[in-house]
């Protein structure tokens, strides 16, 4: 059969071969159509395409009618007029001995093809000195050509830039919106020569030096030929400052490597040799050296990016922007303050690089690095570190300047445009993002339009990745980012505004752009690409001698018209054959369904070929599949996601981990349960036995009430049954009704029911809810995101969804439960999961667990984001968020709400108490029990408080020292809490304000061997609340009381229930971080007015590591976790790294920087020749500073202040 197939295209093929040689003799062939095209134009092609000159003028044009098509220019307008374009532009462009041109063409994404096209349009002769010609010139042409100018958007200009100002003023009046990107690709060497300029010439003159003695010198130096002979430098060689930044950084570089080597060499050269002398000198001043150490730092971000420039793929596009959106923010961050450099990142404006008070200072200033200075100050040359910074500063503000000039977009806006276009960060990307970005493109034109636009692009974002699974792991082919666009665009509308915002970014130039490399790209026609193989028959056919004109030489005119009118079909055959016969069926099938657009009859031939069963299981079904290196193993058949289903393949969701895999017709129906069950893997695989009992859950008829609450057992009677029959109603009795029953909307109520610690019902209702989001919104609150059971007690506090009462108690136990590796020990989502992916941010703790990413978003997501780094979790980037987990707004209200009220008890709201007048407000009485290291008394004392009376329980002599010391006997300490009686307070009071927090050792879930509030140190709480009864004050009096108690937040919620309930009050929740660089997430109870108003940082909060920090250490982390009395809590992990870099090495935090971190001045624990351990023992124990001062600061209202 393929013989046959294969004989009759050839024969076909040869009949149409034929065709273009009858035209020709009649006269009738369209190409005695005349170009439209300049006499430039011809002349260009014919040099560029190393034609042989002829004075021939017909034929010349003859030859450039081949080159360019039978359709041109009606295949270049209609393209145009289709999708939007970009106009490139190269002056100065050599036609010939002694002439130039500007050559024009266009580039747009051919969705069919898969690929970037650029089209030659047309040429116009230079004129020198007439920029303004040349730009009415390129205009005239796109108004004689016909382009649209609506899908114009973009315009790359290379050679004169007077001209190009000029062509670029004027297509703005065609389209306002039009960018011009030539600047995008030589902002590193204009940037590059803006600073150079203005820094000291001394690295240039050493090295004009070294290549002047290499050159005259007979006696070659290994280090000299290594650094002048190499590939690097031979263009730029003699050196001058005009050199490439990616020829210039490489020379830097290898010098510094090799400069013992050099100033060895040159110090041992003839003494009469003044070259060799002067280049020592050179060698030997610390001030070249350090100038090129400078150097060296300074320009690698330049180098960096120039280097993306060099790139041949679309995918290097998307590295280029990512490069270019941080150049900005990485050059302002050397020498601003970070409060400058956003603000000039957001208005660049140049007055704000030049102005001193907006510099930072000599010690915080990047001056290449420490090793500069101390290269300077070793070598008894500090008195050029000032001159050395001021040649930085106006070095850092020239190349500053001219790249924020350059870049066409803002920081922002690039990034966005490479996170669109790249999949895998497509959630990083927000909706008000792709609304401006349209808005700055013109790509919608009404509000209408706009809304259009973020509905289509939520749509993409929930889309499910195109990638083929086999068994439970998913394979992803190798896609190029084109092919990917390309799938997506084909399934989009022709007036889908997603689909022109990205046809726009997909115009965009892509390296490489060197005018020689590019002229060859666009002028080269070949029948059949290189790259495709064919074999030795097929190469027979395209020799035939009857392709031959009568002069014995190739016809280009029968070979143009061949390839315009049949092309495809070639195409099409040699693909489909020769991935046959080297690739295995399956693959060789993908390939010919995407290639064949000829015959489907041919197409389905082939399907049925390798597909000859043609068995179709209805979506719904249960079924049996094989998994490569797995048993036979339970799934359910679900709808697939695209608009066809490939024939003979199914989607399946697999029982016990809720993956998704394409299957072939190899599967049996589920009632062949005793012929798939495998007795091996129910011995040995968990994830077997869990995948029986949730697929045997969905059909079960029977109730085994007298085993519930067994598993095992109950899952022994179900299997039972299963290999009885599924009596009494047999296989029939759990068919799905139809061949589309999974798409009515009446199922979800039969099945979800049922579902259970996220068992398969609840991800299939969820896979629905994706397809149909508008009419599952409504249900989807009904459910717990946890465990999928419709029995909602109440709202989870940060996704949208529910929460049932089992869920709701663990979720409030483990949410703040962490690991010793600092993260979460569960889901952030479910407070459940084995296996999770951590944020990467190292300000957050959160993880996010396999199921929930890959149910509430899509299939695969957990895979994707494992290849993500760094990856912000869901709580860091909301924009992320697609699907069904949808972050809550107000989520951080909700949490307080949510642990403030869980305790399922309602209070009578605390007594209030008026405001005092200022001149009637006395001085406080304070009793602290717990007291710690004095924090009460402290923050009491920096808010100016006049505290008559501060007494403190307190059981460490080191807190006490701390206390007694630092607050010069102010504080009096009283005995073990346990033994203040009635008759203490009686004689001590009466009091204000009560302050305490009891021990957490045995109430925090950390604790293994914790014994609760009602044992152990847990009991002291009771002290508290025995005391707090003894001290309120009776209804009758009118004074002020206040007290306020503070517990772990990670305690069990009965703990907690009982605390609300003896303290008459629900407590909130406070998280240090917002004030502080560390996590401390506290619970607090009490009646302190104000209590549950939003924190909010002061100017004197260090809010970041780095403030915290000594002279000449870096943080390493702008936030750390929470740190305990343990001294491994300060690395950030259990097995992480430490928070500090020091002289290149990681480090602890100091004493005096956990102070800091903390809130309290520097060596506020110095006391009594503490060690390093003690010091943060009663620091881990303490308070943080900043929370204090925010729930203390209202009682200024009812307090006298000094």
């Amino acid at each position: 059969m393929q013989h046959s197939c294969s004989d009759i295209f050839i024969l076909f093929f040869n009949f149409l071969r034929k065709i273009p040689r009858g035209f020709e003799s009649r006269g009738k062939c369209e190409i005695s159509e005349p170009l439209p095209c300049s006499d430039a134009a011809v002349q260009f092609i014919c040099y560029h395409s190393h034609a042989e000159s002829t004075n021939d003028e017909q034929e010349s044009r003859r030859f450039a009618r081949y080159k360019l098509g039978l359709q041109y220019p009606k295949d270049v307008v209609s393209a145009c007029g289709n999708s939007p374009y970009c106009v490139y532009i190269y002056g100065g462009v050599s036609v010939g001995q002694d002439d130039t041109a500007s050559v024009i063409l266009v580039g747009f994404f051919d969705v069919e093809a898969s690929s970037h096209c650029v089209r030659f349009v047309d040429a116009v002769p230079s004129v020198d000195g007439a920029a303004d010609q040349t730009a009415a010139a390129v205009v005239e042409i796109l108004k004689k050509f016909e382009l649209s100018t609506d899908n114009l958007v973009a315009v790359y200009l290379s050679g004169n830039d007077a001209a190009s100002e000029e062509i670029c003023s004027q297509l703005r009046e065609l389209n306002a919106n039009i960018l011009a990107l030539g600047g995008l690709y030589t902002i590193a060497d204009a940037a590059f020569h803006a600073g150079v300029e203005e820094f000291s010439k001394l690295a240039q003159e050493l090295m004009e030096n070294l290549h002047a003695y290499h050159s005259s010198s007979s006696f070659k130096s290994d280090n000299l030929k290594a650094l002048f002979d190499s590939d690097i430098s031979q263009d730029s060689m003699p050196f001058n400052p005009n050199a490439s930044c990616l020829t210039f950084y490489p020379l830097v570089t290898k010098l510094l490597e090799m400069w013992t080597d050099l100033t060895a060499h040159f110090d041992s050269c003839q003494k009469d040799d003044d070259k060799a002398k002067l280049i020592c000198s050179q060698l030997k001043d610390p001030k070249v050296k350090a100038t090129l150490m400078f150097l060296e730092q300074a320009l690698k971000p330049l180098h960096s990016f120039q280097k993306q420039t060099q790139g041949t793929s679309r995918a290097d596009m998307v590295l280029l922007l990512e490069e270019a959106s941080s150049l900005l923010s990485t050059y302002t961050s050397y020498f601003l303050h970070s409060q400058a450099a956003s603000r000039f990142l957001k208005e660049r404006e140049a007055q704000i690089l030049k102005n001193k008070k907006f510099h930072l200072s000599s010690g915080e200033f990047n001056l290449g690095g420490k090793a500069v200075e101390d290269l300077l100050v070793k070598s008894k040359a500090a008195e050029a570190l000032p001159q050395l910074r001021k040649e930085a500063l106006s070095f850092y503000i020239a190349v500053t300047g001219c790249i924020a000039q350059e870049l066409p977009l803002s920081d922002w806006m690039l990034r966005s445009i490479a996170q669109l276009l790249n999949p895998q960060s497509r959630l990083k990307v927000t909706g008000k993002a792709v609304e401006e970005l349209s808005a700055k493109l013109g790509v919608c034109r009404s509000s209408s339009e706009v809304e259009q636009l973020k509905g289509e692009f939520l749509d993409y974002q929930l889309a499910e990745e195109g990638e083929n699974e086999e068994g439970r792991e998913h394979i992803s082919t190798e896609v190029s980012l084109e092919e990917h666009w390309a799938a997506v665009l084909k399934e989009t509308k022709p007036t889908s505004m997603f689909r022109r915002l990205v046809l726009t970014l997909l115009s965009f130039p892509c390296p490489p752009l060197e005018a020689p490399r590019f002229f060859t790209q666009d002028l080269k026609t070949p029948l059949v690409s290189e790259s495709d193989a064919v074999s030795s028959s097929d190469s027979d056919v395209l020799s035939d001698s009857s392709t031959k004109d009568k002069q014995g030489e190739q016809s280009p005119y029968s070979v143009s018209v061949l390839m315009q009118a049949h092309v495809d079909l070639l195409n099409c055959y040699i693909h489909g054959r020769t991935t046959k016969l080297n690739r295995s069926c399956d693959s060789g099938l993908f390939v010919f369904q995407r290639k064949m657009r000829w015959s489907n009859d041919v197409f389905f031939f082939f399907v049925s070929f390798f597909l000859q069963d043609g068995k179709g299981f209805p979506s719904g079904e249960l079924v049996w599949g094989k998994l490569k290196g797995f048993s036979w193993w339970p799934g359910l058949v679900v709808p697939w996601k695209t608009k066809t289903a490939p024939p003979g393949m199914r989607r399946v969701e697999w029982f016990g981990d809720g993956m998704f895999s394409e299957v072939r017709s190899a599967t049996f129906e589920y009632h062949a349960f005793t012929k798939c069950f495998c007795k091996n893997s129910f011995a040995s695989l968990p994830l077997y036995k869990s995948a029986l009992f949730e697929s045997l859950e969905v059909i079960i008829t029977s109730s085994f009430s007298s085993v519930e609450g067994d598993k095992d057992k109950e899952l022994k009677l179900m299997m039972d049954w299963a290999f009885g029959g599924f009596l009494p109603s047999g296989p029939e009795g759990f068919a799905p009704p139809g061949k589309n029953s999974f798409t009515d909307p009446s199922v979800p109520g039969r099945v979800i029911g049922g579902s259970s610690q996220g068992a398969s019902v609840f991800l299939i209702f969820l896979s629905r809810a994706r397809e149909n989001s508008s009419y599952y919104s409504e249900l989807f609150h009904d459910f717990c995101l946890s465990c999928g059971s419709t029995e909602v007690d109440v709202a989870h506090p940060l996704f949208e969804g529910g929460l049932c009462v089992k869920c709701k108690e663990n979720f409030t136990e483990t949410l703040y439960r962490y690991d010793d590796d600092g993260y979460q020990s569960y889901c952030t989502v479910c407070c459940a999961g084995l296996e999770v992916i951590l944020c990467d941010n190292v300000s957050c703790s959160r993880c996010f667990c396999k199921d929930c990413l890959n149910v509430l978003l899509s299939p695969g997501t957990f895979d994707m984001l494992k290849d993500v780094d760094p990856w912000s979790c869901f709580m860091c980037k909301p924009s992320q968020c697609a699907g069904n987990l949808r972050l809550r707004e107000d989520w951080g209200v909700k949490v307080q709400d949510f642990f403030a009220n869980n305790s399922a008890m309602e209070f009578e709201p605390h007594r209030v108490y008026p405001s005092i007048p200022a001149d009637r407000r006395r001085p406080l009485k304070v009793l602290s029990l717990f007291d710690g290291i004095a924090t009460g008394y402290l923050v009491l004392k920096d808010l100016g408080f006049k505290i008559e009376r501060y007494l403190a329980s307190e059981i460490c002599d080191d807190s006490i020292a701390v206390g007694m010391v630092k607050h010069a006997g102010h504080i009096e300490y009283v005995n073990d809490v346990r033994t203040i009686t009635r008759k203490h307070l009686a004689e001590w009071g009466p009091f204000d304000l009560l302050i305490g927090g009891s021990p957490c050792n045995d109430l925090s879930m950390v604790n293994p061997l914790r014994k609760g509030l009602f044992e152990g140190t847990g009991r002291l709480f009771f002290e508290f609340y025995r005391i707090l009864t003894l001290l309120k004050p009776k209804e009758d009096e009118d004074r002020p009381f206040f007290w306020l108690f503070e517990n772990v937040v990670f305690m069990s919620a009965n703990d907690k229930s009982d605390i609300c309930r003896f303290l008459e009050c629900n407590p909130i929740l406070i998280d240090a971080i917002k004030v502080s660089p560390a996590h401390r997430a506290r619970y607090f109870w009490g009646n302190l007015p104000g209590m549950n108003r939003p924190l909010a940082t002061s100017l004197d909060d260090k809010v970041l590591l780095q403030d915290c920090l000594e002279s000449g250490r870096t943080a390493k982390f702008d936030k750390v976790r929470t740190i305990t009395t343990k001294s491994n809590s300060i690395r950030q992990g259990k097995m992480g790294p430490l928070p500090v870099s020091m002289n290149g090495k990681e480090d602890y935090l100091w004493c005096t920087e956990m102070e800091q971190v903390f809130g309290f001045p520097k060596h506020y624990t110095d006391v009594n020749n503490m060690g390093r351990m003690q010091r943060q023992k009663v620091l881990g124990r303490s308070w943080s500073v900043p929370v204090i001062r925010h729930l203390f600061a209202p009682l200024k209202d009812y307090f006298e202040c000094e």
